[in-house]
């Protein structure tokens, strides 16, 4: 008896720019995705429509910024390093109307007028706010150690409220 083999040939698009799978803010990002159940007969404006891509795109971002959440959680000076990077790139993320901005500013870590040279996430600063403090204080420009001189600073010091001081050039956007 004569056995047949099997052939399974997966459906592989190449794309060199395939902005449709991960947001600007993500443009760090480099991979392969293998997707089995894609159409067969597609052009660039299917794939831009199409619902399995939204539905990738979607499962993707959460990968990432899950990967990024266990990163920050588990090795903090890791973390940092890759902030350092490409931290203004993820701040993008903040700007547009992307469902995951709260997942986003628990990644965030900025400067403050406690220590300027220091690097914090967002979440230790909510914790130190003062008493009866509603609203936190930003200042934005370049470069940090001229904003953290401010005399506009002066009064939040007097005060005891921390002011966070951004200077990547997206936080004045």
């Amino acid at each position: 008896a004569h056995r047949g083999i099997q052939l399974y040939v997966r459906r592989v698009f190449i794309m060199d720019e395939c902005r449709d799978l991960m947001p600007e803010y993500l443009r760090f990002m480099k991979g392969v995705v293998d997707a089995e159940d894609l159409s067969l007969n597609v052009s660039r404006e299917m794939l831009q429509q199409d619902r399995q891509i939204q539905a990738i795109r979607k499962h993707l971002v959460k990968k990432v910024l899950d990967a990024l959440a266990d990163l920050k959680k588990n090795d903090s000076e890791k973390y940092l390093t890759f902030w350092t990077q490409f931290g203004p790139v993820l701040k993008e993320g903040l700007l547009g109307f992307d469902e995951k901005k709260e997942r986003i500013l628990d990644l965030v870590y900025c400067s403050t007028t406690a220590d300027p040279e220091k690097l914090v996430p967002l979440a230790e600063v909510v914790e130190r706010m003062a008493e009866g403090q509603e609203k936190i204080y930003f200042m934005s420009g370049a470069p940090k150690d001229v904003l953290a001189r401010s005399p506009h600073v002066e009064a939040f010091k007097a005060k005891g409220i921390e002011v966070l001081l951004f200077s990547d050039p997206v936080d004045d956007v």
